[in-house]
């Protein structure tokens, strides 16, 4: 409705009359609800194509601002054309691409992503998970942004990665391709956030310890070996506590110990016990791809002792 029918004569007295009184206050309220809506209403999916195909630059009239809180809310949808193609790469290429928001906006989009990263956590084989996933997706490009030009206080950093460990500790849908609906993926997208949630110099020794121990949990608890490239997304996680300066790689001893341990209790009888067998694999397979990655680099990149430690675990049990 126009702003001019809630001003006319026609419309004003009938507010004056007792008996009409209620039932014009409920219509007011409707009227104006109504309005809000459309004023606030989200683009649809041809104004996030046009952005893609445009080299993502931000319409004319448009808050960059706005639109970034709006993109949050791709997270949650089923078209991976929206969800990753529009969401992601938007998002990606005006906040760290262009550097477009300003550090109140970021903020604002930290606070819109963090609760929806552990939304209907627990759920399994249903669409909930496209939006936690790509939270902790979208949230990792914040915290790219941070480690280049800081933004995040000290208790927003606490509570990204809290909700990340959270997130690997109480997520049960670890599905990597879903036909039609693509990626879900959240095991990777929580590991690409802590990816850079590791490299920042907030992360103190004990939070080290903290994403470690949530990783060898997350890897001991799956119910089938990742076989959609997860592994490799968690050794770049655990890649960069390594290359930190004040890495100490007893953070590591416990969880080597425990896994020839449980390699060797493995193959003790003539029965092999399945769950134990997937979270075996599982864990070798995520530390044979940190050991490419540590290959991979000039041998001072990363301390002697700890190579040598991460290459005899995974000759004891490979």
């Amino acid at each position: 409705m126009e702003a001019a029918f809630y001003q006319s004569e026609s419309f004003v007295p009938a507010l004056l009359k007792p008996n009409r009184l209620r039932n014009c206050t409920i219509l007011i309220v409707a009227l104006l609800h109504a309005s809000i809506v459309a004023a606030s209403g989200s683009h649809d999916a041809g104004f996030w194509k046009a952005i893609r195909e445009h080299n993502f630059a931000v319409p004319e009239h448009e808050s960059v601002g706005g639109l970034a809180l709006e993109i949050a809310d791709l997270a949650a949808e089923t078209d991976p054309a929206l969800r990753d193609n529009c969401g992601y790469e938007i998002l990606a290429a005006w906040i760290y691409r262009d550097n477009l928001l300003s550090s109140d906006q970021l903020e604002a989009l930290r606070r819109k992503l963090l609760p929806v990263m552990i939304s209907h956590i627990g759920e399994s084989e249903t669409d909930t998970v496209f939006q936690r996933s790509f939270s902790a997706l979208y949230m990792s490009i914040l915290a790219a942004q941070d480690l280049r030009k800081p933004f995040l206080s000290a208790a927003a950093f606490k509570e990204m990665l809290d909700t990340a460990l959270r997130c690997y500790a109480d997520e049960k849908d670890l599905r990597g391709y879903v036909p039609k609906k693509g990626w879900a993926h959240a095991t990777a997208h929580v590991a690409d956030l802590l990816k850079f949630l590791g490299r920042d110099p907030r992360l103190s020794a004990e939070d080290q310890k903290k994403v470690v121990a949530a990783i060898t949990q997350r890897c001991q608890t799956v119910s089938s070996v990742f076989v959609w490239g997860e592994d490799a997304r968690i050794a770049a996680a655990l890649l960069s506590l390594i290359h930190r300066k004040d890495f100490d790689a007893s953070i590591f001893d416990g969880w080597f110990k425990a896994l020839v341990a449980e390699y060797k209790e493995l193959w003790k009888g003539p029965n092999i016990d399945n769950a134990v067998y997937i979270s075996v694999r599982t864990q070798t397979n995520v530390l044979g791809h940190l050991a490419a990655k540590i290959g991979a680099q000039k041998a001072n990149e990363v301390p002697k002792p700890f190579r040598d430690a991460l290459n005899a675990t995974i000759s004891q049990i490979d």
